[in-house]
């Protein structure tokens, strides 16, 4: 008996979440054969159980700005082909206390920032954005145009099917990839043979490469997150909305001089956030519900029990920015992506022909779409990113 030809592609991929979806996406469209492996029926990590934000303005100004503009415009594409619903929604940062509005004036002031449409609100102003707003404790805010909103819950799925019919990307699902060599890919579903190979396994170190990994000292980040009920008679939260605990840990605001005080502020009176790791961000689903986080535990030691108190810490924080008038929780989930501090993305090339690529900092969706061109035009791939 004959036995079957092997398949021979320019490009492997493990992994079909977002990170190993837009090196397909870059692939593809630059005429490369292509194959993804995923060893669940569907992609089920980081990539559906998130806010779906594309958050450039969380971006610190130069080269991380500009790789998650590069992300965007891909993003628009993408959107488009594969008939992805992704909106402008906006994001409002809400101030409560004197520090965080100190720092929100001094972001808005720094050079270029205006440019993208950033401005101050007043008290009282920002109610022209979001209903519901507490006007007894928020004391101004800060808008920025700058973030997107995409479903999470059905993009990659989209881009999948976009990806194998309008480009012959061949997709193995249900396929655990047992070994990765120079040029040959093992799966339980039979062997296959590329030029070059992408893995993408998010938090997953232990299967492939795991020494690498460890060498690496790349850990784990565990978050909580809930979702509400539809909200009533059709009410909206158009933008994202983000608080003062969002300002000490985005990079957009680390160089703002009067951060360190609202630091000190938020270690006397936001303890227990703090050691949980909490800054609060909402935003709305097509079907009406809000979702709402996060928490963020790390290391490898981080185990798999939900925490009532840190619900609670997180849904008392956004009650004292908005009165949503639905507050009933629907959902209940973790979440889980690679860590590793001081960094945004770890790329290891454990094997030749083999890169290795996760994001480190929780913002994949922002910026896989930059960080995958780099990628295959480190390899040697001619990516065009004209879209």
């Amino acid at each position: 008996m004959a036995q079957r030809q092997m398949e021979h592609v320019d490009l492997a991929i493990v992994g079909a979440g977002i990170m190993g979806l837009a090196h397909a996406v870059h692939a593809a469209l630059a005429g490369l054969s292509v194959a993804v492996f995923e060893r669940d029926p569907a992609a089920d990590g980081a990539s559906v159980r998130n806010f779906g934000m594309l958050a450039v303005a969380a971006q610190a100004p130069g080269q991380q700005m500009d790789d998650a503009r590069r992300a965007l415009r891909c993003w628009e594409y993408v959107a488009q082909q594969a008939g992805i619903a992704m909106q402008q929604t906006g994001c409002l940062f809400l101030a409560r206390q004197t520090e965080e509005m100190i720092v929100l004036e001094e972001y808005a002031a720094c050079d270029g920032v205006a440019d993208h449409g950033v401005h101050m609100l007043a008290r009282g102003e920002c109610d022209r954005y979001v209903a519901n707003l507490r006007s007894d404790t928020i004391i101004g805010g800060m808008w920025s145009p700058d973030v997107w909103k995409v479903d999470q819950r059905q993009a990659v799925s989209k881009i999948v099917k976009w990806l194998a019919g309008a480009h012959g990307v061949s997709f193995h699902f249900s396929s655990e990839v047992l070994s990765v060599g120079s040029s040959r890919v093992e799966t339980s579903t039979g062997s296959f043979r590329a030029d070059k190979i992408v893995v993408c396994g998010g938090d997953e170190f232990d299967t492939l490469f795991p020494e690498a990994f460890r060498e690496a000292r790349v850990t784990r980040c565990r978050l909580q997150m809930l979702r509400t009920h539809p909200q009533p008679d059709g009410w909206q939260l158009k933008p994202f909305i983000l608080g003062g605990l969002s300002m000490t840990r985005y990079a957009a605001f680390a160089s703002c001089p009067g951060l360190p005080e609202l630091v000190e502020w938020q270690r006397k009176n936001h303890a227990d956030h703090l050691a949980n790791g909490i800054h609060v961000i909402a935003c709305q689903e097509a079907d009406g519900s809000i979702t709402i986080g996060d928490s963020h535990a790390f290391g490898d030691a981080v185990g798999e029990e939900r925490s009532l108190e840190i619900d609670l810490l997180i849904l008392d924080d956004l009650a004292g920015m908005i009165s949503l008038p639905e507050t009933g929780i629907a959902e209940r989930w973790l979440g889980h992506y690679a860590h590793l501090p001081g960094t945004r993305t770890l790329k290891l090339s454990p094997v030749d022909g083999v890169t290795a690529v996760t994001v480190t900092n929780g913002q994949g969706m922002t910026h896989a779409f930059a960080i995958a061109a780099d990628v295959l035009n480190g390899v040697g791939h001619q990516i065009s990113e004209h879209y």
